[in-house]
């Protein structure tokens, strides 16, 4: 059962799908108020203002912001006169006014009411007149003269049941009484009851020279105070009930019903366009307005829709996803095809609904008209339409892209190239051998070569022998390729390009290579494209899609030059999936752009709405705690406290339509120099500032084109402990402390320069005595060296007077036992006297004093009965000599040395256990 209320709802969509203007729905989440908007009306600088059941609603084209009253009562009407907004409500009226702060105040009239307001009475309607506001409830009109601040009441006695303002008159409508008017010269009458009857008059206005009445369930009337005549206009919805109409001196109508949508009818043509929901979101229009760029603003009971009813763009919403993913579309035999991922849709100029053509179900890749014919580029192959005549002609593994060919047709598959001519049989078409990798775009060269774009092998030049079934690869051109976004391979103005989502090459025949130094690349040096996917139309422009726009490309009529424009239709609302952007032309300068939920139709020359104004709109102000407070926005140059160093900046550009792109980029000049990436965001925030002097900068751009920047100068004050007063504690306490310091520091230096000078002369004194204790080492090791040198000199000595005197010993004995001792006497005396022990001694005791001067004078100071014989001994004892080689330096045997050496060891005297060599090497 809730499916089948679902069906229900559904089933005005299913049945009416059309080709609508852009609409945009701000459901009660999105503004955050009540569900129903009773009245609309705009200001000077373009903010919108709705009476909403919880307050009043403003709209800057950003920020939505609810204003409530203080009893929290329903806004009824609203009505912006110069900086005043006046809005009624229950048992109140009165208007708000913008304070410095950007905040609204309400000023309640009531207290210059001659009367007081009724129990129950509410302000339904507002309008100026002259110098006078007129507020409408259902029993009183109240004029409130802006200057004088005055109010009259006018009580009619009966109900009131509207209010209406054409030209310089206001309406209203007195049940069981007639149509009123206000005019300078005062209230009267327009037409009685008794022509009216109980027809609810709606809304008035002036057309085609006459006085119109809008009635609720009974049409238009035309009025004069003699005559009520009805209109009879084509096509007008006399089936529903009306609750709000707008005329938008274009002759259109827009007629707001109760419960049938919104309806918009050309009272010249009597052309009708219905609006309903999903469309919009409620089918019960309480209010209408029309802004200053003629858009169409909706209250509804359930939230606000806004119609851009002079927008360039018409757009078809797939709301129930009947048709699929548009990927290709054209306009043949005066019907509009669209190819889609579940098949391919027709659709006749007269009807709202399109239909799938029976065979064609699954993916359509392209869509081309040749001869009369449309190919069909299909996932299953290769179909021909023909006066509606559909051909299944070729069965592949999925067809991308048909194009003439040397008097056939070439076609692009997913696994490489066929050819075919028209009339061959279905069974004799077959794969071209030599190449096997997807044909997505192809190019024909003269009928003699092709050309092949591959998103990841390259660009192929290929020639083809249709003979033989075969393919030779020429050359293959590798593709600066750096993401997934697509490449596409075209011809402009006669060259060959390929496009990647960042460079565009054009082919050099003379380098035979693909170069990016092409007037193409340079008209977008400064423009950023989010594919390599383009399309020519055949208009001869060139166009390619962006993040925010479309661009399309025509060669400067004048100048050896491009001129490229900007159509601002977002991947927001295209969303497909990259590398499937399509476009194609539809009629003259009309071009058709597929989305993944229907597609959008818009005409060139396209022309942008009126620039509005940047404007900072609020600036709030808050310390660590967060706290944030408005302020004056107004005040020139002001200083915050620096604990006060959090801020929001909110900032808005005015501009409502669907499809316009206004981006905010800004920089806090003092803190940064830098700006921000254009963004949507319009809101700024920035933390802990430090102190200083500071100006935040904001700009816009609307679409392709800058808006003035804003400005808001102040200053942050340095915190306490850096202001001056402080900075002059400071200085006085330094003074202080230099006093002080200078005066205890110079006490402490004099103590501590004496304590060094002190420390210094001691450490003299230890460096003096270091030095003398360095000369004593210094010449007790020369003393040693020299001690050493004697020791070697007495050592060899000694063992010189040794050896001579065991030489001459020797020479001795063997001239002794020669038997002829006569002749050798001579030579004997000579070596006697050579061993004479007292010249070898006198040698031996000059060295032996030069190496131990002091040991004989010691031993025998303690040893006063030693012999002279007794100190050699000890001398050549000193020297460690054993007794062999004392003997031949006393000239005595060596039995005569030992018994020397008893008896000198009973001369001094030593115990048994005592040695005799120690003792004397103790001195």
């Amino acid at each position: 059962m809730r499916w089948l209320v679902l069906l229900i709802l559904f089933l005005p969509s299913l049945s009416k799908s059309q080709e609508l203007p852009p609409i945009t729905n701000f459901d009660t989440k999105v503004y955050n108020g009540g569900n129903q908007n009773w009245m609309i009306s705009q200001a000077e600088n373009d903010w919108m203002y709705f009476a909403n059941n919880s307050g009043l609603l403003s709209f800057n084209g950003e920020q939505w912001n609810l204003h409530k009253m203080k009893a929290g009562s329903p806004v009824r009407s609203v009505k912006v006169v110069d900086s005043l907004i006046f809005t009624g409500a229950y048992m109140d009226f009165g208007y708000w006014q913008k304070n410095s702060f950007g905040a609204l105040n309400y000023t309640s009239l009531l207290e210059k009411l001659p009367t007081r307001i009724r129990d129950g009475e509410q302000i339904w309607h507002i309008e100026k007149f002259g110098d006078y506001i007129v507020f409408q409830s259902l029993s009183r009109l109240f004029s409130y003269h802006i200057q004088n601040e005055t109010i009259n009441v006018i009580d009619l006695g009966k109900t009131i049941a509207n209010l209406y303002k054409s030209g310089n008159t206001v309406y209203f409508q007195v049940a069981e009484d007639g149509l009123y008017s206000i005019k300078s010269g005062g209230i009267q009458k327009e037409v009685g009851f008794n022509q009216t009857g109980a027809k609810a008059i709606i809304q008035v206005f002036h057309w085609n020279d006459q006085k119109v009445a809008v009635t609720r369930d009974d049409g238009l009337f035309s009025f004069t105070q003699s005559n009520w005549e009805k209109i009879s206009i084509p096509n007008y919805p006399m089936s529903s009930s009306f609750f709000s109409a707008r005329y938008t001196d274009d002759n259109m109508l827009v007629l707001g019903s109760i419960g049938d949508g919104l309806f918009i009818l050309n009272l010249l043509s009597g052309d009708l366009q219905q609006i309903v929901q999903p469309d919009i979101l409620n089918n019960t229009v309480l209010s209408l307005f029309e802004d200053d760029a003629g858009h169409i603003w909706c209250g509804l009971d359930n939230g606000i829709s806004l119609i851009e009813k002079d927008s360039q763009f018409s757009v078809f919403s797939d709301i129930t996803g009947k048709l699929g993913t548009v990927y290709c579309s054209v306009m043949y035999q005066d019907q509009l095809y669209l190819g889609t991922n579940q098949g391919l849709y027709r659709r006749d100029q007269t009807s709202n609904s399109f239909e799938l053509i029976e065979g064609t179900s699954g993916q359509v890749w392209s869509l081309q008209e040749y001869d009369d014919q449309l190919f069909i580029g299909h996932d299953r192959g290769t179909f021909i339409l023909k006066n509606k005549n559909l051909n299944y002609i070729f069965d592949s593994l999925g067809t991308w892209q048909v194009i003439p060919f040397d008097g056939g047709f070439l076609q692009g598959h997913y696994n490489g190239l066929s050819y075919f001519k028209e009339g061959q049989s279905f069974n004799n078409i077959s794969y071209l051998d030599g190449f096997n990798l997807s044909s997505r775009n192809i190019l024909n060269e003269n009928d003699k070569e092709i050309w092949v774009g591959h998103d990841h092998k390259g660009i192929f030049r290929l020639r083809p022998d249709l003979s033989s079934s075969k393919i030779e690869i020429v050359k293959n051109y590798p593709v600066d390729y750096k993401d997934a976004s697509g490449i596409k391979l075209f011809r402009f103005n006669n060259d060959i390009y390929y496009a990647t989502a960042h460079t565009i090459f054009k082919y050099d025949a003379v380098l035979d290579a693909f170069t990016a130094e092409n007037k193409l690349q340079q008209a977008f040096n400064n423009l950023s494209r989010s594919t390599g996917i383009s399309e020519i139309t055949p208009d001869g422009k060139w166009w390619t899609f962006a993040e925010s726009e479309i661009y399309y490309t025509v060669k400067d009529a004048f100048q050896d030059g491009m001129n490229v424009s900007a159509i601002p239709l977002s991947y927001e609302f295209r969303n497909i999936s990259s590398g499937f952007e399509n476009l194609s032309q539809i009629g003259e300068n009309q071009y058709l752009v597929g989305s993944n939920h229907g597609y959008a139709i818009f005409n060139t020359p396209f022309t942008q709405n009126k620039i509005s104004e940047l404007e900072i709109n609020r600036i709030e102000i808050a310390d660590k705690g967060l706290d944030f407070e408005l302020i004056d926005k107004k005040q020139r140059y002001p200083e915050f406290k620096n604990s006060e160093n959090y801020f929001n900046f909110y900032f808005n550009t005015p501009v409502y339509q669907k499809f316009a792109n206004v981006t905010y980029s800004y920089r806090m000049k003092g803190f940064t120099d830098v700006w921000t990436p254009f963004r949507s965001s319009s809101m700024a925030s920035f933390e802990n500032l430090p102190y200083g002097d500071y100006e935040f900068q904001v700009r816009a751009r609307y679409n392709t084109k800058d808006i003035k920047e804003k400005t808001y100068a102040f200053a942050i004050e340095k915190p306490w402990f850096l202001s001056n007063f402080a900075i002059f504690i400071y200085v006085v306490l330094l003074v202080v402390i230099i006093v002080i310091t200078h005066h205890f520091y110079t006490r402490y230096y004099n103590k501590r320069h004496a304590q060094m000078i002190k420390v210094q002369q001691k450490k003299a004194e230890m460096q003096q005595l270091e030095a003398q204790q360095e000369i004593m080492k210094l010449k007790n090791e020369q003393l040693e060296a020299d001690v050493s040198s004697k020791n070697r000199e007495l050592a060899a000595s000694t063992m010189s007077i040794i050896r001579k005197s065991e030489v001459l010993n020797q020479i001795k004995d063997e001239l002794t036992s020669i038997k002829k001792l006569d002749d050798i006497q001579s030579v004997l005396k000579t070596v006697d006297s050579n061993i004479n022990e007292e010249d070898n001694w006198k040698f031996f005791k000059e060295a032996f004093d030069n190496a131990d001067k002091d040991f004989l004078q010691t031993v025998k100071s303690r040893h006063p009965n030693l012999t002279s014989n007794d100190l050699k001994l000890c001398a050549y004892l000193r020297l460690n000599l054993s007794s062999k080689e004392i003997a031949p330096l006393l000239n005595i045997s060596v039995r005569s040395v030992e018994i020397k050496r008893y008896r000198l060891r009973k001369k001094m005297d030593l115990a048994h256990e005592e040695g005799l060599v120690e003792y004397i090497l103790s001195f």
